[in-house]
């Protein structure tokens, strides 16, 4: 089994203990908190080397952990999983155990994270014209991140969860070229 595969599977397990141990009030708070801490352990090379360093022991990195979630005031419960995460040596997890804590929080709260590529700057009406219609087509509550891609061309191309819907120029011309290819 892969390395990744197996380190995404644990961090599931973690994320889902954490889920189940959560009153619904708690959860986005504790999801907010999570991903706070993930974009710090992934952006600051000091707080990533604390974590990481053998110098300090797990006791005084779980310290500083729990600290900091208290300071983002997130649960208490939520300061305490963190701690166990670093004192069983898996806090470099902490992105995947985000993620997935993510995906249970939205899947609870009927909310899908979709992803809206095109080539140039949405409006505000045509962000709306597609969140509605995705709310209409999936029966949940849509939070649209629009990221500019040039190479699109053209049209757009969503992703929601691990699927793609792709309508763009650049999709077209792969298409058509694989169609050119194969005859």
């Amino acid at each position: 089994m892969n390395g990744n595969v197996i380190q995404t599977a644990i961090a599931r397990r973690y994320a889902k203990a954490l889920f189940g141990l959560q009153a619904a009030a708690e959860v986005g708070q504790t999801a907010d908190t999570l991903r706070v801490l993930a974009e710090a352990f992934a952006a600051s090379r000091e707080f990533r080397a604390l974590l990481l360093s053998p110098v300090f022991t797990r006791e005084q990195k779980a310290a500083v952990v729990a600290s900091l979630a208290a300071r983002a005031g997130c649960p208490v419960i939520t300061g305490r999983f963190l701690a166990h995460v670093v004192r069983k040596n898996r806090i470099a997890l902490l992105k995947e155990i985000s993620d997935a804590f993510g995906a249970l929080a939205d899947r609870a709260s009927n909310r899908k994270a979709v992803q809206v590529s095109a080539a140039r700057p949405l409006t505000d009406e045509q962000a709306a014209a597609i969140r509605v219609t995705l709310e209409h087509s999936t029966g949940s509550t849509i939070d649209l991140a629009i990221h500019i891609d040039p190479a699109v061309i053209g049209g757009l191309e969503l992703r929601i969860g691990s699927t793609v819907y792709d309508g763009t120029v650049r999709g077209h011309l792969a298409k058509m070229r694989s169609a050119l290819a194969r005859a």
